[in-house]
């Protein structure tokens, strides 16, 4: 229930009243509608929160020019140029040395040089997101007279983060007292003001008083601001569910748990030949080919394409490490994929699997693993385009004979959620993974469950 513009203001006094002067209270107002924005701008504040690009575009579009607009959520590298855009007052949430270089070339496309803050994971979870204590210092950065080198079109201003969610106190106050003692290790300052100092971003709206104990500078606070969110995406309209005839499954984490052992062997097969790659970049690469997996690595390292060679040496690495990790066993199902399967082989509806793998020993045993089921496969041998181009789901919609408004597509990867809609079809994600729901629904994905009972029932619902 969201508070009226007299709760607003009522709650803004109160909560002001229990922040120094010294500290920034930046509200967040992601899902909430114009009219509370309006409040708080007219009870004073200018610092607002937003999680996601495009809500932003349309609220910054409508709201006053004066307000620093502040992003907080998950940033996918292929937004980034839209969020530039916009102009930003800050983006809290640089999780990866690969989205703070997309960061400073899009700024520097731009022309601008853009504030930002180092996302750093001391939670004990594994689903939040950002750099360990560890990997800080591969931020090489070298101060200069405007910027961070070799990052020129960046401001590093200091480090955000989100504590556990718990409600031990103690274990509040370890995130925030880890995180405020990196900042002062940190060994780019450039761009930061004399009377600003260091950034500390962490606290919101159960924990911003321990976190202003433990050194925070700025605190994020929305419902107790705000009331609670109203999460359905603001300004779209509900998308049309096709009367379903036919369903393109991904492969990997959709029915084989199978992507934590490709993480391991792409992240040993990688540093073996001198890439840097970890789990969490498998995660997000999900989908592509393995080809331009280890393409993209090699640009991000030497600026230059993978030579043949050692795009086929990594590669072969990658596929012997899996089958030594898996023992020549297939990795186990995704529990309840069968279940699901079963119960659409029974109404009728055509089964087609959809992946960017190439690897055969999941591949040659698809048929066997799920007699009967399947009508047809696109694998990365099938295609010249991986995800995320929507070939391969362009391909198994023309190969089923249906049209796009009787095919859904099963997913659980970003970039296959964008393929899969780019292809113009209702796609569904299954977060099987560690990243959050939002990495799902920012590229577009019309329903996200969080397991395979979940789609399941809401099959039977659609499908008499």
């Amino acid at each position: 229930m969201s508070y009226s513009s007299a709760h607003i203001t009522e709650a803004l006094a109160q909560i002001r009243s229990t922040i120094p002067e010294t500290v920034t209270l930046v509200c967040v107002s992601k899902y909430q509608p114009l009219e509370a924005i309006e409040a708080a701008y007219g009870a004073g504040e200018r610092h607002f929160g937003e999680s996601r690009v495009q809500e932003l575009k349309q609220k910054a579009a409508a709201l006053p020019a004066d307000i620093h607009w502040h992003f907080i959520g998950h940033l996918q590298t292929n937004k980034v140029r839209d969020l530039l855009k916009l102009r930003p007052y800050l983006i809290h949430s640089v999780d990866s040395i690969r989205l703070l270089e997309a960061i400073n070339d899009e700024a520097a496309k731009l022309g601008v040089i853009q504030d930002i803050l180092l996302e750093v994971h001391v939670a004990r979870e594994e689903t939040k997101s950002g750099f360990t204590p560890e990997e800080l210092s591969a931020v090489s950065c070298q101060k200069s007279e405007t910027s961070c080198q070799p990052y020129p079109n960046v401001r590093i201003r200091g480090l955000m983060t989100m504590a556990t969610n718990t409600d031990d106190e103690a274990e509040i106050r370890r995130c925030f007292l880890l995180t405020a003692g990196l900042a002062n290790g940190l060994t780019c300052k450039s761009g930061i003001s004399d009377t600003g100092g260091i950034i500390l971003s962490m606290g919101m709206s159960d924990d911003y008083r321990i976190a202003i104990e433990c050194g925070a500078t700025m605190v994020r606070i929305g419902s107790s601001i705000f009331g609670e969110r109203d999460y359905r995406k603001p300004e779209v309209s509900v998308p049309q569910v096709p009367t379903i005839r036919a369903v393109f499954f991904d492969q990997d984490g959709v029915l084989f748990d199978s992507m934590p052992i490709h993480a391991r062997s792409w992240e040993i097969a990688m540093k073996e030949n001198g890439l840097p790659f970890t789990a969490e970049q498998t995660y997000r690469n999900e989908g592509r080919t393995g080809a331009s997996v280890i393409d993209e690595a090699h640009r991000l390292v030497y600026g230059t394409p993978a030579p043949q060679e050692l795009i086929e040496k990594i590669y072969t690495a990658k596929s012997d490490y899996f089958n030594q990790f898996t023992g020549g066993k297939l990795p186990s199902l995704i529990p309840g994929i069968r279940e699901v399967l079963s119960f659409l082989h029974a109404k009728g509806v055509q089964c087609r699997v959809v992946t960017g793998s190439g690897q055969r020993s999941l591949l040659d045993n698809l048929n066997t693993t799920f007699p009967g089921i399947f009508s047809g496969f696109v694998t990365a041998f099938d295609v010249k385009h991986g995800k995320p181009d929507p070939e391969p789901y362009l391909k198994a919609w023309q190969d089923s004979g249906f049209s796009k408004s009787e095919c859904a597509v099963v997913e659980n990867a970003p970039l296959g959620v964008r393929a899969g809609k780019a292809a113009g079809l209702f796609t569904i994600a299954v977060n099987t993974g560690p990243l959050p729901d939002s990495a799902l629904l920012e590229e577009g994905a019309d329903k996200v469950f969080p397991n395979m009972t979940g789609l399941l029932e809401w099959l039977q619902n659609q499908i008499d």
